[in-house]
């Protein structure tokens, strides 16, 4: 209850803007919003969840996050055409499996003991609750599942009606004392809850990764089963609405172009990129000039030997008080060890049109250190180590024509613009939330 008063006075605070009524009087529920229902119990399940040392957050902060995440599925619901919001990536799993998925990890983190007291009084443990289907064996597997073209990740639609006609376990959960929907388990049921490795897994018939999926589908089955039947009802469903509320989200976010690894393609940065206008381009370089810093001009000299033994002696002995000048005469086997400046490379330009490997080296030293031995290319000749000595930089920037500007820029302008319609978005929805509160939990 303690944390339950201190995260209603925190968050009643911090939605001050949002239409706040003190109208709950069941001592179960702690808050309201539209159809989400919270205990003091939930909040705190996922306060835990939420919750890492180096990400850490107080249950306030929870709140607001479940609350926000209400929010804004509830808005993509509204917004985003049914095939957006229901869109799966290829190799991984569909969505109602990674729902499933999280709130049986959740219940079981949460109600552990009682789990493990539950499956422990079982005379044979999870096997107590199925029968596996002998018919079906690795040569069986194979005939079903095996894919025809190598590159194939996914059943044809063959095998997906074969496999969901296969059943490989039958369902008793009574010895458990618990109740489940579920008496039988089909290949199907196990093959659609994996990724492409386990798919790959069934593909390749392998039955001892058949049976071990198996067995997990029953333990989440139990967990399910339990939480169905031992908590609250309000609590049980909050729980699957929150990651439901989560996942909704997720796929605003993404069709805002907010939420997308930086390997993923993003069709809203991209085309929001692609319409920045160039005086906006423009006004970025200026004010963000530090940014396409480059090396113009690089005024170096050199060492070469033939093994990497000597070439960390002459870097060790340089650090040591060596000149490199005297370096360079002592052990470098490069022609230009006898020239007036000797083992000089001349000032490299970043403009020069024909640069070796040696020239990309010079360029990210830093002037006056000496560098560490680099190895040369196999596709060059003889193999030797050259040290490089940086005698002077001459740094400038990127012209605002370089394409490399208007890429980084536009794309830098589009996501601040797309994160501030974000911000503008949230604050619109917290101000239109419909809040309710159990008061009594405030005394």
């Amino acid at each position: 209850m303690k944390i339950l008063i201190a995260l209603l006075i925190t968050f009643a605070t911090s939605i001050s803007q949002a239409k706040v009524e003190y109208d709950i009087t069941d001592p179960n529920i702690a808050a309201t919003m539209g159809e989400l229902t919270l205990s003091a119990d939930t909040v705190e399940m996922f306060w835990h969840s939420y919750n890492h040392p180096s990400r850490p957050i107080t249950p306030p902060q929870a709140m607001q996050r479940i609350i926000d995440d209400a929010l804004l599925a509830s808005h993509a619901r509204q917004s985003l055409d049914k095939d957006v919001l229901n869109s799966e990536n290829e190799v991984g799993f569909a969505n109602d499996v990674m729902l499933e998925d999280r709130a049986t990890a959740l219940i079981r983190k949460t109600y552990e003991k009682d789990l493990v007291t539950k499956i422990k009084a079982l005379p044979n443990g999870l096997e107590s609750l199925f029968t596996f289907n002998e018919d079906v064996t690795e040569k069986k597997l194979a005939e079903l599942m095996t894919l025809k073209a190598a590159l194939m990740i996914k059943a044809n639609p063959k095998q997906e009606a074969a496999a969901k006609k296969t059943v490989i376990a039958q369902v008793d959960f009574s010895p458990a004392q618990l109740t489940s929907n579920t008496n039988q388990i089909t290949l199907w049921d196990i093959y659609r809850r994996q990724n492409v490795q386990g798919r790959l897994a069934i593909h390749k018939a392998d039955i001892d990764f058949l049976k071990g999926q198996l067995k997990q589908r029953i333990g989440s089955l139990v967990v399910l089963a339990w939480a169905e039947e031992n908590l609250k009802p309000h609590d049980y469903r909050a729980i699957k609405q929150v990651l439901l509320n989560e996942q909704q989200k997720t796929r605003l976010l993404e069709n805002m172009g907010l939420h997308a690894d930086v390997h993923d393609d993003n069709p809203a940065l991209r085309e929001r990129a692609k319409n920045i206008s160039e005086e906006k381009i423009k006004q970025f370089y200026n004010e963000n000039k530090d940014e396409f810093e480059v090396v113009e001009r690089v005024k170096a000299r050199h060492i070469r030997v033939a093994s990497q033994e000597l070439a960390d002696q002459v870097v060790a002995e340089i650090k040591a008080g060596l000149d490199f000048s005297s370096a360079i005469k002592k052990y470098s086997i490069a022609a230009d060890k006898n020239d007036s400046i000797p083992g000089s490379l001349g000032w490299l330009n970043r403009s020069d049109k024909k640069r070796s490997w040696l020239h990309a080296i010079a360029f990210v030293q830093q002037a006056g250190k000496v560098s560490a031995p680099f190895r040369s290319p196999q596709n060059q000749g003889e193999i030797v180590y050259e040290i490089i000595f940086a005698d002077e930089r001459i740094d400038g920037h990127l012209p605002y024509t370089d394409p490399t500007v208007r890429y980084e820029a536009s794309r830098d302008i589009a996501l601040k613009e797309l994160r501030d319609e974000f911000t503008a978005l949230q604050s619109k929805l917290r101000n239109n939330a419909d809040i309710h509160l159990n008061k009594a939990a405030l005394k």
